[in-house]
């Protein structure tokens, strides 16, 4: 069946501002799909729809950096499994929010990415800048020179989910009842985990190696090069 991507309102402003966008998309997708965002130099912070929008809405907004020549908007265009937004210009931030059940794939090579409260899964990238993610499905993340840290909800996950950085810290909350084997390594840093794994250490570098709870088809891979890494459980709040 072909992907139907609704294309519902492009808002273009006649001048740069350091608060508002000046431009904002908004479409629809439904659940299951892939936005795949990238940004050359841009804050992107991603977020659910706000409370009482239609759950497949996405809305993209685009916000200058101050005195900047007004960029041209975002590129979007139709994928295989859902939309390409590619801001090929410097931004100072670009908000997405995400419909519901929809993943996103970010990358930003200059910049901090912020994931938050979607239903989706999530993969995220910053070439400069820090990794944050919060959801209740499962993610992976890598950086370049950052640090990362992801809280994830989801005990079930396809494979293996990779974090990596190459100078950054790392710190991955994971479900506490979550089934799967784990792959910890620095090469120059710690490392503190609270899962019982078994270590090894040689000059600098340091790995702790096992299986969570009978482990599983399932795994988590850490792997830093210089920085410090933690893996934690995620218990429920009372």
């Amino acid at each position: 069946m072909r992907l139907r991507t609704a294309l519902l309102l492009l808002v273009t402003l006649s001048a740069c501002s350091t608060s508002r966008p000046f431009v904002t998309t908004i479409g629809a997708l439904p659940p299951g799909t892939t936005m795949h965002i990238r940004a050359v130099s841009a804050q992107i912070d991603v977020y659910k729809p706000k409370i009482g929008e239609p759950s497949n809405r996405y809305t993209i907004s685009a916000t200058a950096f101050s005195g900047q020549k007004q960029p041209p908007p975002p590129m979007l265009l139709p994928t295989r499994d859902g939309i390409s937004v590619a801001a090929n210009d410097p931004l100072r931030f670009l908000l997405v929010r995400a419909p519901a059940a929809v993943n996103v794939d970010v990358r930003s090579q200059r910049g901090n990415v912020s994931v938050t409260d979607i239903s989706g899964n999530a993969t995220a990238y910053a070439g400069n800048g820090d990794v944050h993610i919060m959801l209740s499905g499962y993610a992976q993340a890598s950086t370049g020179n950052g640090n990362i840290t992801v809280y994830m909800g989801a005990g079930h996950w396809p494979g293996t989910l990779h974090f990596s950085t190459d100078h950054g810290d790392v710190l991955i909350y994971v479900k506490a009842t979550a089934h799967f084997t784990a792959q910890l390594h620095t090469d120059d840093g710690t490392i503190f985990t609270d899962f019982r794994l078994h270590g090894s250490a040689r000059g600098t570098a340091e790995t702790l190696a096992g299986a969570v709870a009978g482990g599983g088809k399932q795994a988590i891979d850490i792997h830093v090069k210089r920085g410090a890494i933690r893996l934690l459980r995620l218990l429920p709040q009372s």
